[in-house]
């Protein structure tokens, strides 16, 4: 049975969702952004997201995030968008940035930092960002992002689990999200090691990507990289759905086309601003319930 548009919003299901998204754009710079081509598919992913965490930002002067931004903002509809941006991270001459873009009338950041790696763990440190969220369960939203390299998937991924505590302790609050490219899969990290990880031991990690999903953009291969974890009871209980985002299918791309902007599809995880429970209608609700059932 089909029911109408109001229906929908009538029912707790039918509540506007607030979408999350961690995509690695593939060594972005401003000569790639600056392709028509890369920067047409790249607003209409970022169109999708409320909050992106975009991965492998390479751009020293920030001139590939400002036109990413014109393009945005040029748009009327659901704009303004703004961005925040690390620094440039790596152990090496080659660095990359983790960079926010949300859209600044639906949430606002908190506070940030740079998570301090005194033992270098990691090959890019994650840049923790607490924001705004328009929920009474959950006003404030922790989001951690990692790039691993696949050289030390392990090692970073159980680190991680160290960055959570440290954003606990600074912050108070254990209601977060772990977003990324982990290289969690394939030649990267074998299953039986995915299942040791301490964010796969510990209780109250909720792994929303799953194992068998494919977050890779060619056809030759079928690997898990890019995931999602939850952690917090209130967190968890705004869940609404995760998945890949596979957009040469969504826009019809071909294989070819779909890379020149990325060998990833985006994720995503869809959180709704109050907790899944059954709400009792309205009486007047109720009565437009009544009616549009009736033949």
């Amino acid at each position: 049975m089909h029911y109408p548009a109001v229906l929908l919003l009538l029912l707790p299901g039918g509540v506007e969702a607030f979408r999350i998204c961690a995509f690695n754009a593939q060594r972005l710079t401003l000569t790639k952004a600056a392709r028509e081509h890369v920067m047409d598919t790249l607003v209409r992913i970022l169109l999708r997201c409320d909050i992106m965490v975009l991965q492998e930002v390479v751009d020293s002067t920030g001139s590939a995030m400002s036109l990413l931004l014109r393009e945005l903002n040029r748009l009327d509809e659901p704009g303004p968008y703004n961005v925040l941006s690390s620094p440039l991270l790596g152990r090496s001459t080659y660095t990359e940035k983790y960079v926010y873009v949300y859209r600044s009338h639906k949430t606002q950041v908190l506070d940030s930092y740079v998570y301090k790696d005194e033992d270098d763990l990691f090959a890019r440190e994650p840049f923790v960002a607490q924001f705004t969220f328009p929920s009474k369960v959950l006003p404030r939203l922790v989001l951690v992002p990692l790039h691993t390299t696949p050289k030390a998937v392990e090692k970073e991924l159980n680190a991680l689990y160290d960055v959570f505590l440290d954003v606990s302790e600074r912050w108070q609050s254990k209601d977060m999200i772990l977003l990324g490219d982990f290289n969690a899969d394939c030649a990267s990290l074998t299953k039986k090691r995915l299942s040791e990880l301490v964010l796969r031991t510990q209780e109250g990690f909720q792994w929303v990507i799953p194992d068998e999903e494919d977050t890779t953009v060619r056809a030759s291969t079928h690997c898990a990289y890019d995931r999602i974890v939850l952690h917090g009871e209130r967190c968890q209980s705004l869940l609404r759905s995760a998945a890949a985002f596979d957009f040469p299918r969504s826009f019809r791309l071909t294989e070819d086309e779909a890379l020149n902007v990325s060998d990833h599809y985006p994720v995503e995880v869809e959180l709704s601003r109050a907790a899944r429970r059954a709400q009792p209608l309205g009486l007047a609700a109720a009565l437009l319930l009544l009616l549009l059932l009736l033949p």
